[in-house]
This record gives structure tokens, sequence and C-alpha cells, in this order.
């Protein structure tokens, strides 16, 4: 009896210790997704590759290859001939207030983003708890969403307190005060830990200071984000401070020194003519020197001025790079998000094309969190993240909004 006991005993323990082993071997197991039958949008060269085949394995694209070769596996949808691009990347969302707002309204927007094709989000000021929570459930699977790459927001004193000690609230990992004196690199650290992708540096920082602050972010492996006037560094000093993403066209006035550019009464005539005539050359020479680019977010310029559409045409045909951020708060009644009014923008008053506008939404907005390698264009090796179209969107960026499929990580989003 104490053998058949003890026989017992091992093989129970024995299954016990192999639990693990048939586990991981079922997390493991390979799901593949084959999409027949589409015609590729290639956002970096504009132009289309048609009839083609894209299969993936889990969340990765591991072929694609001209649909006559007639090879499938796993599950298999024929898209018929319409069109696919990347998953969209809006350069510049708040997901909720600096301050918070209601957790439930953060995922409603999340939710409303992804089911319209957008499949990251850059989000450079929020409350950090809000942020950290819902992209924890977002990428775990718990709630819908694009992926979520947020900054810690870091201002100077002067913001804060106005030289009278005005706020009492305490500081936090994901909102800063950074002053002369601060140790910069113990605040890296500590956004870096609350799990910050970079930091937004917003104001009250001048040249100097704003250099040893870009220094100790990259030290700590922080992407470097920001506005193009920071309050007294203007939008030249930013550049050559090293910050990466500069936000905001309608700050680049600050390239010359005319406060009634800022002056909401003054007349829109004067404002053009003026805007008209500012020199953006050594500022574009000096961008594409540092590889900067330039979030436009011409979605909140007021009253959709001329000269901030004039300024961004001028940098575009200097070849700066130029993401598609918007800035809004997302109205979940809108038919489509206000990603594609930028879009819009871009090609009916900045001289964009189709297809420039489109890698503004991908590659190079991809490129603003750091993610270039890993989305925002369609290739092998590369996060099968997808929008499929019903027609061809490098003949009218207006195409965008009649989609027929949004696909994130290789799951059809239902």
């Amino acid at each position: 009896m104490k053998y058949i006991v003890h026989k017992l005993f091992s093989i129970v323990f024995l299954w016990l210790l192999a639990l693990p082993a048939v586990f991981a071997q079922q997390k493991q197991e390979a799901v593949y997704l084959t999409l027949k039958n589409v015609n590729i949008v290639d956002v970096e060269k504009g132009k289309l590759d048609t009839g083609m085949t894209i299969l993936i394995k889990n969340d990765r694209i591991t072929a694609i290859f001209p649909a006559k070769k007639n090879k499938t596996r796993g599950k298999v949808i024929d898209l018929q001939h319409r069109f696919i691009i990347p998953g969209l990347v809006d350069s510049h969302v708040h997901v909720s207030s600096i301050g918070g707002s209601p957790i439930e309204r953060s995922y409603q927007y999340l939710d409303y983003l992804l089911r319209h094709g957008i499949t990251a989000i850059r989000d450079p000021a929020a409350n950090g708890v809000i942020l950290q929570k819902v992209q924890q459930d977002v990428n775990l699977g718990i709630k819908p969403g694009p992926a979520i790459y947020y900054a810690a927001f870091m201002a100077g004193d002067w913001y804060y307190n106005r030289d009278m000690n005005i706020r009492k609230e305490p500081y936090h990992p994901w909102e800063q005060c950074l002053k002369p004196g601060v140790n910069l690199d113990s605040a890296m650290k500590v956004a870096k830990n609350f799990g910050a992708t970079g930091v937004k540096l917003y104001h009250s920082f001048d040249a100097a200071f704003l250099k040893e602050i870009v220094v100790a972010a990259k030290r700590n492996h922080l992407l470097v984000w920001g506005h193009a006037m920071m309050y007294p560094a203007r939008p030249l000093e930013v550049v050559k401070a090293g910050v990466e993403v500069i936000s905001h066209a309608s700050m680049l006035s600050a390239l010359i020194n005319d406060p009634k550019m800022n002056y909401r009464k003054v007349p829109q005539a004067y404002k053009d003519s003026v805007g008209a005539n500012i020199d953006v050359s050594e500022l574009a020479a000096e961008m594409k020197k540092g590889n900067v680019i330039l979030d436009a977010t011409l979605s909140v310029s007021e009253i959709k001025e001329q000269w901030i559409f004039d300024i961004v045409k001028k940098l575009h045909r200097l070849g700066v790079k130029i993401s598609a951020g918007t800035d809004k708060i997302t109205v979940l009644s809108n038919p489509y998000p206000h990603l594609l009014d930028e879009l819009n923008y871009f090609v009916s008053d900045c001289g964009f094309s189709p297809a420039d506008a489109l890698a503004a939404a991908t590659i190079i907005a991809a490129e603003t969190i750091g993610q270039e390698q890993n989305i925002g264009s369609i290739k092998v090796g590369k996060k099968a993240d997808f929008v499929v179209i019903k027609d061809n969107p490098l003949n009218d960026i207006n195409k965008l909004k009649d989609q027929y499929m949004v696909i994130k990580h290789g799951k059809v989003v239902e």
C-alpha cells in the first residue's frame, strides 16, 4: 500500500512539475492570419503594391508576397483588392487632463481612436496615474485602445509659481518642476521609472538650462519632446538644444520679435502679412541637421491663421519632417477623429501630397515615439497594425474616412 501511495505521489509530483512547460507551450502556440488580395500603400515611397498577400504570425508581419502565389496560413481574410495602410499614429493626444479626469472617459476616448484606425498615440501631458493605468489595461488586453506612449511633463519654476510660491500641491514623477540646482539625473530616473517614454519640456527654460535638461534626459534614455517656444528659449535655441520633437507651428512666430503676433485682437491681415515673411531657412537647416520633427498641431491653430499654414508649407518644402498631431479633445460623437482633419489641412493648405500626409501620420509619427522600427510602415518584422480602406488614399486623403477594417497587433478590431 505504501508503495502504491508513494508511486501515486511521484506521478502527481512529476505531473505538477510538467504543468508550467505545458502551459508555456500552449502560450507560445502561434496564431496565423493571412490577408490576401490587398493593395499595400507604401507610405515611405508613396506608391502602391497591388495584388499582395500579407502573412501575420501573432502580432508581427512574417511575409509579404504576390497573391498569385496562393499561399495562406491560419485564418484567411480576402480583402478583395481593397487598400491597406499602416495603423495611424496621432503624435499629440491628451488621454486626460493633467489634473485628472474620470478614467472611464479616457477608456471611451481610447476605444473611439482605435475603432477609427489610430493604433498608437503620443500623450505629451496628462495625469500620470491615469496614463499608467490605461496603458497597462490596453497592453494586457483588458481594455481596447491604441498603444500609448506618454511623457513626464516638466516646466520651470516661473511657470508654476510666477516668482510668488503660488503652487501648494506636491509635484509628481509625471509632473516636475526643474530649476538650476535640481539633480536632473534624479528627475529623469523618477520619470523613467514611472513608465514615461519621454519628457515634455513645456515652459520657463532658457537656452543654457534647456541644454542641460536635454543632455540629462538623453543620458537616461528618455526621448525629448517640447514646445517650439520655451519662454524664454526661442525656436532656434530649442532645436539647437537637442529637443527631438517640437510642438505647435503657431509658436514659430517667435522666430521674429513681434509681440503683436501673439495678440488675439490684432487683425488677421496683419498677422498673415508679417507671418508670410518669416524666414524659416535657418530653422529648417538646424532641424534637418538634428533630425528634429515638427508636431504641427494645425487643428488647434487659432481660426486657422493663414500664416501658420504658410510656415508649415515652407518647412515641408525645405525637407523638414512633420508629424500629424492634433492636440484636441476627442469628440465621441464625431464621425471620424480630428487626425483626419489634420491630414486635410496638410493637403489642402500646406502643399502636402496625400502620400506626404500619410507619412506624417504613420512613419514620421512613429518616429516621434521612437517606434519607427516597429510600426509606421508595412514591412516584414513590423507590428501587424493596419487600416483597410475601401479606396485609394494616395488619390484622395479623404478616402481615409471610408474604413473597412482595423487590425492591431494581428487582431481584427471587432
